[in-house]
């Protein structure tokens, strides 16, 4: 367990690379029209006069892949990815890593889904909408037997065992996390989640309702 949480840090600082590097990567990345979640999105999450629904995503991304690989976030067959947030209940979302075997985010390679419940929103600062929620687990899937090895190697020491095109679901421990939601009509931006406070600093990536 102790190998997993260590992978969950690595795996939320890809978000954190991307927030850092998204405006100068801005004209490297593109679109994505395609939605690439299974997630079933479910109620509404309300903030102030505004209500997050449905499901958002990021733009496709393909830089610093290789470097994502290097760092043991990636299974080698990766070669864009992206980011999807969605609302599954009036208290609860998805947030999700989605990567890729080609370019244009099409093909999956691999899913991260972390799975979080409990939601409560507190009183904004500007446009900001303070949130803590917990921990609910997380939820894998892997798409290629590249993605398959890549995760068994990585948790050899605990015997992990996947199945490619079936989800692999861990239960988390319920404990709080903050985060730092900034809401518009149809975009959402997230700060990188915390377990000890609410983030000082707002989201960087935008994600945009589909």
């Amino acid at each position: 367990m102790k190998n997993i949480i260590s992978f969950i840090v690595l795996i939320c600082s890809v978000a954190v690379i991307l927030t850092s590097c998204s405006k100068d990567e801005e004209s490297t990345t593109a679109a994505n029209t395609t939605s690439v979640t299974t997630t079933t999105p479910s109620g509404s999450i309300t903030m102030g006069s505004y209500t997050a629904s449905g499901s958002y995503k990021s733009s496709c991304f393909t830089s610093g892949v290789s470097g994502l690989i290097s760092a043991g976030a990636f299974p080698s067959d990766v070669k864009s990815y992206g980011f999807v947030f969605v609302v599954t209940g009036d208290d609860s979302f998805s947030s999700e890593t989605h990567s890729f075997t080609d370019t244009g985010c099409t093909n999956s390679s691999w899913v991260n889904k972390l799975v979080r419940d409990n939601v409560t929103v507190g009183t904004a600062s500007g446009a900001n909408y303070p949130v803590t929620y917990n921990n609910g687990g997380f939820r894998w899937t892997v798409n290629t037997t590249t993605a398959e090895t890549f995760l068994e190697n990585l948790y050899s020491s605990i015997s992990l065992s996947v199945t490619v095109g079936t989800e692999k679901v861990v239960a988390g421990d319920g404990s709080a996390r903050y985060g730092l939601w900034t809401p518009s009509a149809t975009t959402i931006y997230l700060a990188t989640e915390s377990s000890s406070s609410t983030p000082s600093t707002a989201g960087a990536l935008v994600y945009t309702k589909e």
